[in-house]
């Protein structure tokens, strides 16, 4: 193929224009099947609502995948040619360059078929033997995923990149390839096209405003940078979204039934939901509303709040690494707690994993009084993380097992007990339904991850400040919300 026809090829798949916002990108998937409110918002939401929030957590895996692919490509394939461009346009001509001029592998590759308005990347194009408009060879995909486990947006991705690259070489390859951690699948083509249609006509429904899907529950109810929008909005319209418990089949049989938000279920009778809903949804759904309304905690259970007070409380979380390459562990770095007594924020910090049980021996050492101390948490993740280690490493099993002892899950309580004007019994959604605030908006669970990464390459004191004020929020929380429900107006079930 000459560079007249190159050219020829380009003009026909660009359709003389770039991608925009009428296009749709294979990347874009994950987000069409688990966010599509975030697409809607990208089309129809005011534009001056958007809150740029970077993601600190995926921008590192990106890196450090992308590191360990390319290096493996050059591993495998010596001869390969990494597409290299100054921008989109760029990177598409130079992919089709090289696959006409047979590159035995190309990396980096850029498809488009902007007359049908989609397009994509690619991670490797590899040649094989055949017939296409290139001549006696043709182009297969390899995709490269950190998962375990093949997704289902991982399979629609490589179906549409797929079914472009047909289209360009005139030949569609009955498989794609997904590299995935530990092993390899290869996805049929067609197996997938039914499911990539609909989705696509899904997402040019929600372009055209044919289609509004629903948000997540907040505080996270979008992705950023619509995060703060959606979550403002939700309250707002007190949408259905805002009640525990309910799936999208829940909400529309409310809807179907008159009931288009939380003050709606909130004025209609408990027998009226009950012929709605099935039990205990129907119960939760109408005392969740009424704690809505009244902008008050409804008694679920008395008795079980508050959790006994000890002559200690402490109020304790972990931070954790993920395993970013093969070669690192993940493990608690950080244990933090909130002293009551002592009204101070204390820490022990493992820079490796062979310190790790080093600050739980740091943790159970703090605590002088075990009899009259007790240690309280949000959900069961401590306790089972504190057990783990017990099995693992049975000489420090005694003081992790006395640790899990005192332990108190405040979650359980607080859920057992109350109806709360909140949209779910995450931390992160009780605490704020009470006015408690994080301090940072730039530093979440996943984010400390990233920053602590970062502080032991750097040592920069600063990163180490972020990740220990997150930390101090979160168990402060913990304290924060029990005080508030211990001194709240709590309304009584029977008399609502």
């Amino acid at each position: 193929m000459n560079e007249q026809e190159v050219n020829q090829l380009f003009t026909t798949f660009s359709a003389g224009r770039t991608p925009g916002s009428e296009d749709f990108n294979a990347s874009r998937l994950f987000t069409l099947l688990e966010d599509p409110f975030s697409i809607w918002c990208n089309f129809h939401a005011p534009q001056e609502e958007a809150v740029p929030e970077p993601n600190r957590y995926e921008n590192l895996k990106i890196r450090t995948d992308r590191s360990a692919r390319d290096g493996w490509i050059r591993e495998e394939f010596p001869t390969v040619f990494f597409v290299t461009a100054q921008d989109d346009t760029e990177r598409f001509k130079n992919t089709l360059a090289a696959m006409a001029r047979g590159e035995t592998a190309i990396a980096n590759a850029s498809l488009w078929n902007l007359q049908e308005h989609v397009y994509g990347g690619v991670n490797l194009l590899v040649r094989v033997n055949g017939t296409s408009r290139f001549g006696n060879y043709y182009y297969t995909i390899y995709q490269f995923k950190r998962a375990h486990d093949l997704k289902e947006h991982y399979s629609l991705q490589v179906t549409l990149l797929n079914q472009i690259l047909g289209q360009i070489q005139g030949i569609t390859p009955a498989n794609m390839r997904i590299f995935l951690k530990g092993h390899t699948v290869d996805v049929p083509y067609t197996e997938h096209l039914e499911r990539l249609q609909s989705e696509l006509t899904f997402w040019h429904n929600i372009r055209l405003g044919k289609a509004k899907p629903e948000a997540h529950k907040p505080p996270k109810a979008a992705a950023a940078p619509w995060r703060v929008y959606a979550n403002k909005l939700l309250v707002q319209t007190k949408d259905l979204v805002l009640l525990p418990h309910l799936n999208t089949e829940m909400r529309q049989c409310l809807k179907i039934n008159g009931l288009f938000n939380t003050d709606d279920v909130a004025h209609a009778s408990l027998e009226k939901l009950q012929g709605i809903l099935e039990e205990p949804y129907a119960t939760e759904t109408y005392y969740n509303a009424r704690a809505y309304l009244h902008n008050k905690p409804i008694w679920r259970n008395k008795g079980l709040f508050p959790p006994p007070t000890k002559k200690y409380n402490l109020y304790f979380d972990f931070e954790a690494t993920e395993t970013f390459t093969k070669d690192n562990q993940s493990f608690v770095y950080l244990i933090g707690l909130w002293d009551k007594e002592q009204d101070k924020y204390v820490s022990f910090i493992a820079k490796t994993p062979e310190e790790e049980l080093t600050i739980f021996e740091q943790f159970y050492a703090y605590i002088k009084d075990f009899k009259n101390t007790a240690l309280y948490h949000w959900t069961e993740y401590e306790v089972r993380k504190m057990h783990k280690l017990a099995a693992a490493a049975p000489e420090h099993a005694e003081h992790l097992n006395a640790l899990c002892d005192i332990c108190h899950d405040l979650k359980v309580t607080i859920n057992d007990s109350f109806y709360l004007p909140s949209p779910s019994f995450s931390l992160k959604a009780a605490a704020p339904a009470f006015g408690f605030q994080w301090r940072q908006d730039d530093c979440g669970a996943m984010d400390s991850m990233v920053y602590f990464t970062n502080w032991l390459k750097t040592g920069n004191q600063e990163l180490l400040n972020k990740i220990l004020m997150y930390n101090e929020d979160d168990c402060k929380a913990m304290l924060f919300l029990e005080d508030k429900l211990k001194q709240a107006d709590v309304l009584d079930a029977q008399n609502l």
